[in-house]
């Protein structure tokens, strides 16, 4: 049987302003450098503030350039912002999304949003940021992603994504920072409710959780960087170690996903810094 592996990281918020994060950061490079798995993705937040600093930007591409693989990035709402209906605008020093920084991406990392077909799987990467952002490019995304869907084929869906699509289910349409807009849901519904569908694979929460959905496994990725207490983000099953995955893909449509850690890494809460590292944010 034919079978094809992903490392997936994610949440790695490295910048040059702040030591803070990097002794995690560091300890990957290694690892990653050494991969042999078929391809590696990063689900997004590999900054620390790029929507407000360019010079993150600039770090993390030297950063995961020296590692010498290809990597396939996805946008966080630390690299382009987060919902306009959750944040202020730049304009008031907030973190909302807008044209600007949304471009900024890809001058330093390409495309926000990928397609991988491997074996009898197709791979989709999504802009989770662009849902509910009002931008252009969230229509654009939405028919991209009915045309990855309408060209399929017989083959298996995995989805990465650096929010979870949802939490458990879409029972609940409020909206919070935890999930991609759910007014977006609608026009996701062929690729939340797709019979092939077998993975959606996510950052963001700084949690790792493994749970199914029914044939649908979403798959949470730890931060390389910190974790978080309930103060923070709250209690939604996950454990709150740092850490990374890796997802081994088979022909009959299987998928099996296993955590991976180094035994160096710092579990810090981002609590005990967030006045330091994100100041504008923290208080």
């Amino acid at each position: 049987m034919s079978k094809f592996s992903i490392l997936q990281i994610s949440d790695t918020h490295l910048s040059p302003r702040t030591e803070h994060f990097r002794g995690n950061n560091r300890l990957l490079a290694k690892p990653l450098a050494e991969s042999d798995h078929d391809f590696i993705i990063h689900t997004g937040d590999i900054t620390l503030d790029g929507i407000r600093y360019d010079e993150d930007y600039a770090l993390c591409r030297d950063f995961f350039k020296e590692s010498g693989k290809t990597i396939h990035f996805l946008a966080g709402n630390h690299d382009i912002g987060d919902n306009p209906n959750l944040s202020k605008p730049e304009s008031e020093n907030g973190s909302a999304i807008n044209a600007a920084r949304y471009a900024k991406f890809a001058d330093y990392f390409g495309a926000d949003r990928w397609v991988i077909d491997q074996g009898n799987w197709r791979i989709i990467g999504i802009s989770s940021m662009l849902i509910g952002s009002g931008l252009p490019q969230e229509a654009e995304q939405y028919d991209w992603i009915d045309a990855q869907i309408a060209s399929l084929g017989q083959r298996y869906l995995a989805v990465f994504s650096h929010q979870p699509i949802y939490i458990d289910n879409t029972d609940s349409t409020e909206l919070t920072y935890w999930t991609v807009d759910p007014k977006g849901w609608g026009r996701l519904e062929t690729l939340i409710n797709h019979q092939q569908l077998r993975l959606i694979a996510s950052g963001h929460l700084h949690q790792q959780r493994s749970a199914k959905r029914g044939n649908v496994h979403l798959e949470w990725c730890s931060s390389i960087a910190f974790t978080t207490t309930d103060e923070l983000v709250p209690e939604m099953g996950g454990t709150r170690e740092v850490g990374y995955m890796e997802h081994h893909f088979s022909d009959d449509g299987s998928v099996k996903s296993k955590v991976l850690k180094h035994e160096g890494f710092a579990n810090n809460h981002l609590e005990d810094v967030i006045k330091i590292v994100y100041p504008l944010i923290g208080g």
